[in-house]
């Protein structure tokens, strides 16, 4: 999560502001992505990386609002 708040922060040229706080009964202890699966599966790659991804949602955002 905090590398999608930090790539929204240079998308936007905004600090964003956050609080870690203590996980809640059933949050998971840990999550990760890997495309490794659809990649030797389905031939897929990814062609944007996080930064991309938020940049674009960031200008997309500001065209309609």
């Amino acid at each position: 999560m905090l590398e999608t708040i930090k790539a929204f922060e240079k998308a936007s040229g905004r600090e964003i502001p956050y609080k870690i706080e203590a996980a809640r009964d059933g949050d998971i202890a840990e999550m990760y992505a890997c495309s490794d699966k659809a990649r030797e599966e389905l031939g897929w790659t990814a062609k944007y990386g996080i930064e991309d991804i938020c940049r674009s949602a960031w200008n997309w955002h500001n065209k309609i609002h």
